[in-house]
């Protein structure tokens, strides 16, 4: 193996190994000192890991790793473009439909009062890097929601969208995980092809009386996103074992 390509893999292990948030990648110099190689080399090896999408060069600001997958962590409510933006990445998100109508009679048992006037089907696409990544399809009380119009929602948190301009405060999340296959309807906004390559996300959210504020079903890209879990061993029962 050429000896760019093999600093090209170290760094790329080495970057890995500490995380999947974006951080600035070590100067060339600091580089050259390390793996005992000349400023010519350590520049191919960092052309290398740029054309694969890995780093990407700030003006000002030096050279930054861009992991592979976003880090989403279970239990998190940090929105969206919080952790993209962690991540390096540049998100965006776009509403395919904002759709008031009646709430069926399960509806109307779950979401409660919020139901009385019906519900809005709201749908939005939210993007990385002008690349889709998630589908979501959210129902909300049309009483929750209000006048609100598209626009209103388009690059924004729904959640902090809601507390600022509602005064409707989402205190618990509670969320499932599983493989989907995605039919060609679904798979068309996400820009890839139909299969099992996503992971479904069912989630229910309320408001700290306990009353439920949204209800989505999310589709989220695999080859995106990777799920962690964070446990404080100090938190388990005496004598607990993994």
């Amino acid at each position: 193996m050429i000896r760019y390509q093999e600093i090209a893999e170290s760094l790329e292990r080495g970057l890995a190994a500490g995380g999947g948030g974006a951080r600035a990648v070590p100067s060339e110099h600091d580089l050259c000192e390390r793996y005992g190689a000349s400023r010519t080399t350590i520049r191919a090896a960092l052309k290398q890991l740029q054309e694969r999408g890995l780093i990407e060069r700030r003006q000002g600001q030096g050279t930054f790793y861009r992991p592979r997958h976003i880090a989403k962590h279970l239990g998190s409510l940090v929105d969206f473009h919080t952790e993209a933006r962690m991540a390096g990445r540049v998100p965006t998100t776009r509403v395919l439909s904002l759709r008031a109508r009646p709430a069926t009679a399960d509806e109307a048992a779950l979401f409660g009062p919020a139901s009385a006037a019906g519900l809005v089907d709201l749908t939005r696409l939210r993007g990385l890097d002008d690349q889709p990544a998630v589908l979501q399809r959210s129902r909300l009380g049309l009483a929750t929601l209000g006048e609100t119009r598209a626009a209103d929602l388009e690059n924004a948190s729904l959640y902090r969208y809601l507390a600022e301009c509602r005064g409707v405060q989402v205190a618990t999340v509670e969320e499932t995980l599983e493989p989907w296959s995605v039919s060609a309807e679904e798979a068309g906004p996400l820009a890839i092809a139909p299969g099992p390559a996503v992971f479904r996300s069912q989630r229910v959210a309320r408001d700290a009386n306990g009353a439920v504020v949204e209800v989505s079903d999310n589709l989220i890209r695999g080859d995106i996103y990777r799920f962690t879990i964070h446990r404080d061993v100090t938190d388990a029962a005496p004598g607990a074992t993994a």
